[in-house]
């Protein structure tokens, strides 16, 4: 009798409408899950002036939010593993449209920070629509598809700061909150059309509903299943720190959360600093911000017309780096791709200390936001390719949890330092850029073209030809 696994499948059927069908889904859950989340650039100076915030309040603002998502992640990478990635993924929605939305009812800063650090909490399972899209996509449009997807995190940051720049100055930052919820309600609505990851349901043992989500995958790319009985996976122990932790993954799993850590204070840094950046260096004033800070001790800056512009200008360099991360991710590979990214990162990061027109500036913070974002969607696709199902949320999970300790810890170097050094506050960042690099280009091993693998049972010397032990 012949055999096939969901990997042989999933080959066999392709990329086709069913894989469309998933991106776009998956990416108007993106959407949602951004524009939540870059709230972050617009409330913190419009809550600064309006309720008249210390520096630190501000801060914290911002890390409460990481906060939560560091202390969940880990846990909903393990519930994700066993019980699956659709209840995980339904959780996270729904938490993001009450949370959220329960924000813009908020009678004072304490609210905020309670509501805001809860939205963290169901935001730490965001982790998991990147484990779903890559395990329903066929190795060879993998790292593709999960750049396509990214577009549409990339739209909701820059459709949060247009719509920002409409609504803050008419109708005030609660009617920004609820308009940002749009989307994630008809997420929600519409969820019972997204599918279990299949690989999870073989992973648990559940082989007659992993062959419905492959029918129903070969139903809609007009493909035929391969023939023979669907294999069932070994029973190797789902989403436990023991599995995680083995000697064959820990050095690969340390310099990955060290990348995700770099990333995420890299990238909600260039954030947060973007019209802090072009404002103190239009004049070359220095290394210090303005001294308006000197007058009002708060120091509430309102954002104007000028600010909103630079911002949404900067996002478009998320848009402009996915063109050339899809001509490279699949050339010269995941490792050198992720190495080149932060290359770039540091280099511009180091160029803003220059004074130079507001042009150039400009130029430079498009380039970093352009340069750290391709490095988050590269590092999302390595560690998704390199570990094996049944630790594979788990995984993803925990670097998710590392990544929001660098995002809690940035607040207080773009919100707190660069209000008393601008330089010294670039140097940071460009140095952590540097020492990413680094950590990235010394990866043992790169996952281009490699086979998702089932277990921790399955070893690949060479990324090209995986093979497997026998269990």
């Amino acid at each position: 009798m012949r055999f096939f696994t969901v990997e042989d499948a999933v080959e066999r059927v392709g990329f086709g409408r069913f894989q469309v069908m998933i991106i776009f889904f998956l990416g108007a859950f993106a959407t949602s899950n951004s524009m939540a989340t870059m709230l972050i650039a617009v409330l913190a100076p419009v809550l600064r002036c309006e309720w008249w915030l210390q520096n630190w309040q501000v801060a914290l603002f911002t890390t409460m939010l990481f906060l939560g998502m560091l202390v969940f992640s880990i846990p909903f990478g393990t519930v994700a593993d066993r019980y699956g990635r659709w209840p995980v993924l339904w959780m996270v929605v729904f938490g993001l449209v009450c949370f959220n939305f329960l924000t813009a009812f908020s009678p004072n800063y304490y609210w905020v920070v309670i509501l805001r650090t809860m939205l963290g909490v169901t935001f730490a399972g965001g982790t998991q629509i990147d484990t779903l899209l890559m395990e329903f996509m066929p190795s060879k449009y993998r790292a593709k598809a999960h750049l396509i997807y990214a577009i549409f995190w990339s739209l909701g940051g820059s459709g949060t700061i247009m719509l920002a720049y409409l609504v803050v100055p008419t109708l005030g930052w609660r009617y920004l909150i609820v308009f940002s919820c749009i989307p994630g309600f008809f997420v929600l609505i519409f969820f019972k059309a997204l599918p279990e990851s299949v690989r999870f349901y073989m992973a648990a043992g559940k082989r007659v509903k992993a062959l419905q989500v492959l029918q129903r995958m070969a139903r809609l790319n007009r493909a035929t299943l391969p023939p023979g009985r669907l294999v069932k996976s070994s029973e190797a122990p789902r989403g436990t720190m023991k599995e995680l932790f083995k000697r064959k993954h820990l050095r690969t799993l340390i310099q990955d959360m060290i990348l995700w850590c770099g990333a995420g204070a890299l990238y909600y840094g260039i954030i947060l600093v973007s019209s802090e950046i072009i404002e103190s260096k239009a004049s070359c004033t220095g290394s210090a911000v303005p001294a308006s800070s000197d007058v009002i001790p708060c120091s509430c800056k309102p954002l104007t017309s000028k600010d909103y512009i630079s911002m949404i200008v900067s996002t478009y360099g998320e848009f402009i780096q996915m063109p050339i991360n899809l001509l490279l991710v699949d050339i010269i590979g995941r490792k050198l791709t992720m190495t080149l990214n932060l290359a770039l990162v540091c280099t511009f990061f180091m160029l803003l200390n220059l004074c130079t027109s507001a042009a150039w500036t400009t130029f430079f913070v498009f380039g970093a936001r352009a340069f750290i974002s391709g490095t988050f969607n590269i590092v999302y696709i390595y560690t998704a390719e390199y570990f094996p199902t049944n630790v594979r949320a788990l995984a993803m999970g925990t670097c998710s949890a590392v990544a929001r300790v660098g995002a809690m810890t940035t607040p207080f170097i773009a919100q707190v330092l660069l209000n008393y050094s601008l330089s010294l506050a670039l140097y940071v960042y460009g140095g952590l850029a540097g020492f990413c690099c680094l950590v990235a280009l010394l990866l043992p091993q790169d996952t281009m073209g490699r086979k998702l693998q089932d277990d921790v049972h399955v070893v690949s010397t060479d990324p090209q030809q995986p093979r497997e032990e026998a269990a």
